[in-house]
């Protein structure tokens, strides 16, 4: 599998300083391993891409080719294949509540 390119947005690429990383995955690597291998790569992403007991963040947002990683079947065991390498993270989204 040739290198794949992961863009941030948001609060992630300030915490990256870049918007675009490239990382070489395995044959058969899934979503999930594309999350460790990037925090492997750059452990400052670590508290915002994983929970404590290494499983991913639920309320971070993974798109392979604009859609969200929790709406594919297999969820975080999604492969990353040759159909699915446009890759976007997205923090979680906060805010939204009103005072009045």
């Amino acid at each position: 599998m040739p290198r794949v390119q992961v863009h941030f947005y948001a609060t992630l690429r300030s915490l990256l300083g870049q918007k675009t990383v490239e990382v070489d995955l395995p044959p058969g690597a899934t979503v999930r391993d594309l999350v460790h291998a990037l925090v492997q790569a750059h452990p400052e992403l670590r508290a915002q891409l994983l929970r404590d007991d290494g499983s991913l963040e639920p309320s971070v947002h993974i798109f392979l080719n604009g859609r969200d990683y929790h709406y594919f079947p297999q969820g975080a065991d999604t492969p990353i294949t040759e159909e699915n390498l446009k890759i976007d993270i997205f923090p979680p989204v906060g805010g939204g509540g009103t005072s009045g």
